[in-house]
């Protein structure tokens, strides 16, 4: 723990917000993601999945996320967020 800091959640967001848009996106995807490949769908429910499905919606375009068809839907989410990283490969640091 430095300088008091207990937890950097708040920091996170707020460094995470400071990014551009596309790049906040992709990193709040991909993290999201691996939480599901560590924890598994129903714990990542819990890590701002209100957020995550806001983005996959209006930033990629695809229907909400559910748990009974997420595997299927899964690998659809992979290909629109390589395509949305295309889109705007301007947008990324080098």
């Amino acid at each position: 723990m430095q300088h008091g800091i207990r937890s950097d959640s708040v920091l996170r967001a707020e460094s995470i917000a400071a990014l551009a848009p596309p790049v906040a996106c992709v990193v709040v995807l991909a993290e999201w993601l691996a939480h599901v490949d560590w924890e598994g769908f129903d714990s990542a429910r819990y890590m701002n999945f209100d957020g995550v499905n806001a983005l996959v919606q209006t930033e990629l375009g695809m229907p909400p996320l559910a748990r009974d068809n997420f595997e299927l839907q899964r690998h659809r989410l992979v290909e629109a967020l390589y395509a949305y990283i295309q889109r705007h490969i301007a947008e990324f640091p080098a």
